[in-house]
């Protein structure tokens, strides 16, 4: 039998576009911030994180959605958006999620928001279009001098064997416990790059938060 095209063509992409591909979405960096964050504060270690991701045009968080001002709505209609920023701070807020069913790894997040201890923690998600042949990954965490966290994100290469389109586009949900509760902050952002960078050093050197 004649050997298979499809995989070998598919390394040289990625491999030849890689650099590219990485630069472009680094020249179009997207932040959505909720709160202008701050060069001070300390690392982040002691979180959790779980993404899932769908192959479709339809989001994998489905509800609860955004309201024209960005606040949380359960709200299905065409007036709404889908959810991109939001903090689950009590169990009320957990159980508002609900998934697509194209949502993959699904279970991983359901598991994640509903044993959070809302009492000491919460749960910060980020959900965004990302090209196909990419994946969402959660780069480091800090938390600045008023409390208030911030998630920096990064695109990866996915693997070789996964057939994606270079032009197409699915869309990732990140969900991240953080050790402390909502009420310990105020605000928060989510910067999202197109390379996984080395924590700065001046989060490194300035100690980590438990």
């Amino acid at each position: 039998m004649a050997p298979s095209l499809q995989t070998p063509s598919r390394r040289a992409l990625l491999s030849g576009l890689g650099a590219g591909l990485a630069a472009a979405l680094a020249g179009c960096q997207e932040t959505a911030t909720q709160h202008s964050s701050s060069p001070d504060g300390t690392l982040v270690t002691d979180y959790v994180a779980a993404t899932t991701r769908s192959p479709t045009e339809r989001p994998p968080v489905v509800a609860p959605r955004e309201d024209a001002e960005g606040a949380a709505s359960d709200d299905q209609s065409t007036a709404t958006e889908p959810l991109s920023l939001h903090v689950v701070g009590t169990e009320g807020d957990a159980e508002a999620f609900e998934f697509a069913d194209e949502a993959r790894d699904a279970a991983a997040v359901r598991r994640l928001v509903a044993e959070t201890d809302y009492d000491d923690e919460s749960v910060l998600v980020y959900q965004s279009r990302i090209p196909e042949c990419y994946a969402l990954e959660l780069n480091y965490v800090t938390r600045d001098d008023d409390g208030d966290p911030s998630l920096e994100l990064c695109r990866v290469i996915r693997d070789a064997e996964i057939d994606c389109e270079r032009d197409a586009y699915d869309h990732a949900a990140v969900f991240v416990r953080l050790p402390f509760p909502a009420d310990g902050f105020s605000g928060y952002s989510v910067g999202s790059g197109g390379s996984c960078d080395p924590v700065p050093e001046r989060y490194r050197t300035t100690g980590e938060s438990a």
